[in-house]
């Protein structure tokens, strides 16, 4: 049995593998290895079982001969989920995937996205203009910009009419 519970980050992401646990999922939902002699992780999976934190298990017939099905003890099995992270804080982007929302994210935040006008015929004589709707609740106007012949042209136009909107904002506050 081990006497000290350091255990390597090797180690412990293969005892996390062998039972199928992960931060987000936390609960194991199986138990074994299998390793051929010459696998990669044998020499850790064989501390592991020296540390008393593996033990090997009978070889199902489908197998071959030659490979070795290591299971986690009980004493690895509380090592792992003992030393086991705790999941990250989910994100608001993680909250909107989960959600049954069907709209953007943008408008999943509130967030009012800028929009394109078009107007003319086909390519000859095409403007755009940029613009956003305003929250009438919230007494926010909608900011247009100028009509321009490019999309480029026309968001510098709505940048700089949001950033007099903002600058007349301020300045009556």
């Amino acid at each position: 049995m081990m006497q000290n519970e350091t255990v390597s980050e090797r180690h412990l992401a293969l005892l996390w593998h062998t039972l199928g646990v992960t931060p987000e999922r936390r609960e194991p939902y199986r138990n074994h290895f299998v390793a051929d002699p010459g696998h990669y992780a044998m020499p850790d999976l064989q501390g592991l079982e020296t540390e008393g934190l593996m033990a090997r298990a009978r070889t199902p017939a489908f197998c071959c001969p030659d490979d070795v099905v290591f299971i986690v003890t009980d004493a690895g099995r509380r090592l792992a989920l003992r030393l086991l992270p705790e999941p990250p804080k989910q994100t608001r982007y993680d909250e909107y995937l989960c959600s049954e929302y069907s709209e953007s994210f943008a408008d999943y935040l509130g967030i009012n996205v800028p929009e394109y006008e078009t107007r003319g015929h086909f390519q000859r004589d095409t403007e755009y203009r940029m613009f956003r709707r305003g929250n009438s609740h919230l007494g926010e106007p909608w900011i247009y910009g100028e009509w321009a012949r490019t999309k480029k042209e026309a968001k510098a136009s709505y940048k700089a009419a949001l950033k007099a909107n903002w600058a007349a904002r301020r300045s009556v506050a």
